[in-house]
């Protein structure tokens, strides 16, 4: 008998694994149990590679783990009715099927089962995996931007939320103002139960009269600016504005509209201004959330972009960097630091350059307010031993990183006021070996915004820290402009991770009509990898440089196999630490543009890390950043000195001497030259490494100039002269 109860077991428990049954019965079997169900697929892949099913019992995740058969879940779209069978797992509380054993897709174009309409509360264990509907949902965050992360909603009293993952549908959407009937799959993570809507057509809106976009500013003058938003029906044009959050001014256009305009005047010039728009529809007032705007500065609005490494200017179009050698580009550092009148705020991740140090010293001694934040992991050697007579904040505390590379000089000055940014750290590595880049602009409304985040992180407007104010990463808010008008460049700057700065990037990446480059040192955000992948899509040229390939999460491979041309960087000892892409370089009408700063294409930059990041509107800027990408693509293509890799003559006409030869910090170039054209000059190595190139429009004549050497190491080293397709060279000895 009890052999036969044995056999009886193993047969019944042999027809629970292959036998279809209910999903609310397979809902109930112990993890590790083998299932076969049949139900409509409620999602697609707007949420990944996981699929929800659901049938009139219930409701269950299927996930394609290690082990699942192929072509599970690409082939499974949303209102397919399926049969899988496969393994019952607990994945951080939610209940699922995986691995995946087998699926059969039976019918396609299904109607997907009614939402089960719930109160917050029920985003619950009973109905995970179900299609729920929430309805008078209100955002906490009602205003904002849509990125990956948690969002909590409100409604009949009760608190809940929604998550959005990477690469969601509703990245980049702005979180609604108004009261939203919400539909979405439950589900949970860690024993936190969460609503996950599928797309915008999961968030309707129940109001009658609602925003249909939020405010933008245009038209950036010295005393005001333009604003504009929609609403769905007609109502009335106002705006409240004031330098505070308390407001305080009003401005408002008669007459009753949908598209609603007006122009701020009468204002201050580089002030922060806090706006908040207003409608009435006659039945109901809507308002929009604060927001801060920039009117234009008085400044020069001077631009001076130096790499640490030549460039190639046979692609410039009439302008080339303000420098191309790290012993220029430190120098350029230290002359503005000498320059300040009054402040010089510091927040630089990492810094082992005394000759820095000794200059901030030396202007604190002066009587100049110096403040600096660094980060807290990092061993900051020039900050040390001796300790400068400056006061020193350390933050972001524990694994976030304050990796912010900026200097604001003189912010209250509308002359001496520069922002120094972009991806230099300071140290020897990042300024004499790693490829970077630097701007700096003067720019007295760019250098109070810049302010407004380094005392945000201080704690204080005042000399020293309030460390009981100190803010970093996710403590920070939004709360400087982004849109500034620099002597007739748009310029858009954001910080993270307060600023949604990958959207941002995002956006300005989908506008490429022609070309895109980018040479970075790491590229792991998958929204971006998205993007790019959709601008080569477009028909555009992309091209990429990488560093880190083989991070974890790295889009290399993906962008390979999506068919982008992207490149690993060339030089193992030499990191591409840059962060910079080009948008349409080649074509002048269409909006060219540079995206620059501490920030890498990571998900870390965006949510967790202190950094600032600038997008800049100008043909000439991005020709001058074409420049330095165009000769790390040569040495990443060709792996040699791309000034020399054309057909080797001597230039007809054309006679040099340097002087002195050996030199210890700078040779001279006296150069005669009987035919006209662009000459260029590059440093090279005995590898044939550009380490310096300048360049010279329309060169004719005697001509002198001053090649500075000062910071390499003692050998030989060659100056190539070339114009057009011709090339002489000359040897150099320097010693030390």
């Amino acid at each position: 008998m009890n052999k036969f109860i044995l056999l009886f077991s193993m047969m019944l428990s042999g027809f629970w694994a292959t036998a279809q049954i209910d999903i609310s019965e397979a809902r109930n079997l112990a993890e590790g149990t083998d299932v076969t169900i049949e139900g409509i697929a409620i999602n697609g892949s707007e949420l990944g590679i996981i699929r929800y099913f659901q049938d009139a019992t219930g409701g269950i995740a299927v996930y394609p783990g290690t082990g699942s058969v192929a072509d599970f879940p690409e082939s499974v779209n949303r209102g397919d009715r399926v049969e899988i069978s496969g393994t019952l797992k607990s994945f951080n509380g939610l209940l699922e099927i995986d691995p995946v054993t087998s699926f059969n897709v039976i019918s396609s174009g299904n109607m997907l089962p009614e939402p089960l309409v719930i109160t917050p509360n029920g985003i619950n264990e009973e109905n995970e995996s179900k299609l729920l509907r929430v309805n008078g949902v209100t955002f906490a965050d009602g205003g904002g931007t849509f990125n990956v992360g948690n969002y909590a909603i409100e409604a009949s009293g009760e608190q809940g939320e929604i998550y959005i993952r990477s690469n969601h549908p509703l990245i980049g959407s702005d979180i609604p103002l108004a009261t939203v009937n919400l539909t979405g799959i439950g589900s949970q993570f860690n024993s936190i139960y969460q609503l996950l809507p599928r797309d915008i057509n999961d968030l309707e809106i129940a109001d009658n009269f609602y925003f249909t976009s939020l405010p933008v500013q245009s038209n950036l003058t010295n005393d005001g600016f333009e604003l504009s938003w929609n609403t769905n029906v007609m109502g009335t044009t106002r705006v409240e504005y004031g330098t505070t959050s308390d407001l305080g001014q009003e401005v408002t256009v008669s007459g009753m509209t949908t598209n609603h305009n007006l122009t701020i005047t009468g204002l201050e010039p580089a002030t922060a201004y806090y706006v908040k728009a207003t409608s009435d529809s006659g039945s109901s007032v809507i308002e929009s959330t604060i927001r801060i705007f920039s009117t234009t500065s008085n400044s020069s609005g001077d631009i001076l972009v130096y790499f640490n490494h030549g460039v190639d200017g046979s692609f410039s179009s009439g302008d080339y960097p303000d420098g191309t050698t790290s012993a220029a580009l430190e120098a350029a550092i230290i002359n503005r630091i000498n320059s300040a009148q009054s402040t010089i705020d510091v927040s630089a991740y990492n810094n082992n350059r005394t000759t820095i140090v000794e200059a901030l010293s030396d202007a604190h001694d002066s009587g100049i307010q110096v403040r600096y934040i660094a980060d807290d992991q990092t061993a900051n050697l020039a900050l040390e031993n001796p300790v400068p007579p400056f006061p020193v904040l350390k933050g972001n505390n524990g694994d976030p990183l304050m990796h912010n590379k900026f200097i604001v000089i003189d912010a209250e000055s509308v002359d001496d006021s520069w922002v120094f940014t972009g991806s230099t750290n300071f140290t020897s590595q990042n300024l004499a070996t790693d490829y970077n880049n630097s701007i700096f602009i003067q720019d007295q409304a760019l250098a109070r915004a810049y302010t407004t985040e380094f005392e945000e992180m201080w704690g204080s407007d005042g000399p020293n820290p309030g460390f009981f104010n100190v803010k970093f990463g996710e403590n920070k808010e939004d709360n400087t402009p982004h849109l500034f008008n620099i002597n007739g460049v748009m310029i858009e700057s954001y910080f993270s991770p307060s600023d949604n700065t990958s959207i941002n990037i995002g956006n300005a990446l989908a506008t490429t009509d022609t070309d895109l480059a980018f040479a970075l040192l790491t590229f792991t955000k998958n929204e971006l990898g998205t993007a790019v992948r959709d601008v080569h899509n477009s028909g555009a040229s992309v091209r990429g440089i990488i560093n880190n390939i083989n991070d974890t999460g790295s889009e290399f491979d993906w962008l390979v196999d999506q068919g982008v041309n992207v490149l690993q960087a060339a030089e193992p000892s030499k990191d591409i630490h840059h962060k910079y892409a080009i948008v349409d370089a080649t074509n002048p009408g269409s909006d060219p543009m540079v995206i620059t700063g501490s920030h890498n294409w990571s998900n870390s930059a965006d949510v967790r890390n202190d950094e600032n990041t600038l997008i800049i509107h100008d043909a000439d800027i991005a020709n001058i950043f074409l420049q330095e990408f165009e000769a790390r693509w040569c040495e990443s293509t060709m792996g040699l000195n791309c000034i020399t890799a054309t057909e080797d003559f001597t230039i007809e006409g054309f006679d040099v001497v340097l002087s002195p030869n050996p030199a210890s910090e700078v040779t001279v170039a006296d150069m005669n030259i009987e035919n006209t054209g662009d000459l260029t000059i590059a440093l090279t190595d005995m590898n044939g490494r550009i380490l310096h190139s300048i360049f010279l429009k329309n060169a004719q004549g005697d001509i002198r100039e001053e090649i500075f050497v000062k910071g390499l190491p003692t050998g030989m080293y060659t100056l190539v002269f070339r114009m057009g397709t011709e090339i002489t060279s000359r040897p150099l000895m320097i010693v030390k």
